[in-house]
């Protein structure tokens, strides 16, 4: 309107969006607080699609302690499955502000060991499932026995306080060495491919990138049938983490079968045959006496397919090949040339060969078993030059962002992402499994940002 002079038009800053990273469990909280919190970053599970450098808000929810908290945060790394973020708090804010949560799981972790001393319950000596030997102090925390042999495993999870048959089933099941596919569902959908390495009607442990999985996670458990391909959908939650160096190569899942209590038990009888049937006709030693080349070489030559399984501290690597073409090689969430290199480089620990194709193998490129053999003892070669004993897998890195700002020239394309995974957290041996590059490319790139003083080792 005449003389009525317009008002400036001012830009509205689109509000961030959220992210949810919630703790059921005080020790859950505990080691993700360990591991990446206090260090300023986490990796937040999610079926949703950000841009790098997107500032998004982060809602924290520790439910044992009834606290949320909101944090702001960048997205520094993207994946299928989530994404890592790095706090926008500088590091003594971040720890005061979380300084409440970390007390409130100290309290709930205590206050659950009082219960636990006070509340063992043991079956009737008599009931079906046979005489029970187990007193008090046989117990940690966790419920399982502390003296529980090596192969044997005690699943964590209770069943009903007021049924003593159920607990005493419970604690009497044992987890029997087994290779099964299998297939975890996490609440995001996305489906992560492994292996068993032990199995009952109660729990399991599977051969997994744990990063993905915290501890108290609800998931979703698709065993398969090795010989008629029949598959059995199971509500799981996860229990525990094996620890390796710098990676967590494996976790422990207590199945919560439910009404499907006999279905399962009846399921996994028949896996346990099974794979007693494909035990007897496989062949396995220490893997120093034959070296992983050698006897990879030997296998394929010898039989038309077959699945070799590898051990290695508290890492396992499997191998499937057919017809002179390899299906698949995996170590953890690295697949491929690269997870083959990994197996080959180990000197110590057991094998087991078994001449089926393991039913891992599917969706994986198919390879000349040969040709993969020679680009793996070529990128081993690569990396055993390029090594630096300065790098060790469980040290994690520290951006200088002082130095970063500072820098008046582009960095490479491996350079960005290894200072996009130190800056939320990741360890060295995580970054050489997430970004795609050949070990020895990456460990050049770490190398090259030490030397500048873009990072450095924390």
């Amino acid at each position: 309107m005449p003389g009525i002079p317009e008002e400036p038009v001012v830009a509205v800053p689109s509000p961030a969006r959220r992210l949810h990273l919630a703790f059921g469990d005080p020790k859950a909280f505990q080691q993700e607080y360990a591991r990446n919190l206090e260090r300023g970053g986490a990796f937040v599970a999610t079926a949703d699609t950000f841009e790098l450098r997107e500032v998004v808000e982060v809602l924290l929810e520790a439910s044992f302690g009834g606290e949320k908290l909101v944090l702001t945060a960048e997205v520094v790394h993207a994946s299928d499955g989530g994404v890592a973020v790095q706090f926008l708090d500088p590091a003594p804010e971040l720890r005061s502000r979380l300084e409440s949560l970390v007390e409130g799981a100290e309290r709930a972790i205590a206050e659950a060991a009082a219960e636990a001393d006070d509340d063992v319950v043991v079956g009737p000596a008599d009931d079906e499932f046979g005489d029970v030997d187990l007193d008090e102090d046989s117990f940690d925390l966790d419920g399982a026995a502390a003296d529980t042999p090596v192969g044997v495993a005690v699943a964590t999870q209770p069943g009903d306080d007021n049924d003593s048959n159920e607990r005493t089933f419970r604690a009497r099941a044992e987890r029997l060495p087994m290779r099964v596919a299998v297939r975890v569902k996490t609440p995001t959908g996305k489906g992560l491919a492994a292996r068993t390495r032990d199995l009952s009607p109660t729990g399991l442990l599977v051969s997994v990138e744990g990063e993905e999985l915290p501890v108290g996670r609800e998931v979703r458990v698709e065993l398969t049938h090795p010989t008629t391909g029949e598959k059995l959908d199971v509500p799981a939650k996860v229990t525990r983490h094996v620890q390796g160096e710098g990676v967590v190569p494996a976790v422990a899942l207590a199945l919560q079968p439910g009404a499907m209590r006999a279905e399962v038990e009846r399921f996994v009888a028949e896996l346990q045959k099974a794979d007693a049937e494909q035990q007897r006709g496989g062949i396995r030693g220490p893997l120093e006496e034959l070296g992983g080349p050698s006897m990879l070489q030997m296998f394929a030559a010898l039989s038309k397919q077959g699945t070799l399984t590898v051990s290695h501290g508290a890492e396992e690597g499997v191998v499937a090949f057919e017809n002179g073409m390899l299906r698949v090689a995996q170590v953890g969430s690295v697949t491929g040339v690269k997870a083959l290199a990994r197996i080959l480089s180990w000197r110590d620990g057991f094998f087991e060969f078994r001449s089926y194709v393991d039913p891992l193998g599917d969706g994986h490129p198919k390879l000349p078993i040969e040709a993969a053999i020679l680009d793996a003892l070529r990128v081993l070669d690569e990396n055993n030059r390029l090594s630096s004993p300065q790098l060790p897998a469980s040290a994690r890195l520290e951006v200088a962002r002082e130095r970063l700002d500072a820098l008046g020239q582009p960095i490479g394309k491996t350079e960005q992402a290894v200072l996009e995974l130190a800056a939320a957290g990741f360890t060295v041996r995580r970054i050489l499994d997430v970004i795609p590059e050949n070990d020895a490319t990456i460990r050049s790139a770490v190398t090259a940002l030490l030397d500048r003083g873009i990072i450095r080792l924390v």
